[in-house]
């Protein structure tokens, strides 16, 4: 099965760190925290792949919401180590930047990740996040 990797490649403003979701030889920027209680843990995620939803901007947070085309998505993750967080996701990062400890997609990199994932099949999509460290 296709694992996804985060790595947390460098400090940005406040609480923030910028880095690459990896999805075999496909990356993408993201942003994780800045809000709340920081970026997302370092350690293994389920990605709940039959619990993603899509929308809109009537429909879903802002923050979910592609800013360039209106449209949202968001693929809840379930740590599997003890945490006292929960509410992890994958989503553009629509608002201002920054997450409350999601996995925000950046700019372009939005849509060619969400475009990947649609043309997957359900079972060949992702079922698994790596998160590191190289900072």
């Amino acid at each position: 099965m296709a694992v996804l990797k985060f790595v947390k490649m460098e400090n940005g403003t406040g609480s923030r760190v910028v880095g690459k979701l990896q999805w075999g030889t496909d990356e993408y920027e993201v942003i994780s925290g800045g809000y709340g209680k920081g970026a997302i843990p370092n350690g293994f995620y389920d990605v709940e792949r039959y619990k993603a939803v899509a929308g809109d901007a009537s429909t879903m947070k802002s923050g979910f919401v592609n800013p360039a085309n209106g449209r949202g998505w968001f693929l809840p993750l379930t740590p599997r180590f003890s945490t006292s967080r929960h509410g992890f996701g994958i989503h553009p990062d629509g608002n201002l930047p920054g997450t409350k400890g999601c996995v925000g997609l950046q700019g372009a990199d939005i849509k060619k990740f969400w475009e990947k994932w649609m043309r997957t099949s359900l079972k060949g999509r992702p079922d698994s996040l790596q998160v590191s460290s190289v900072i």
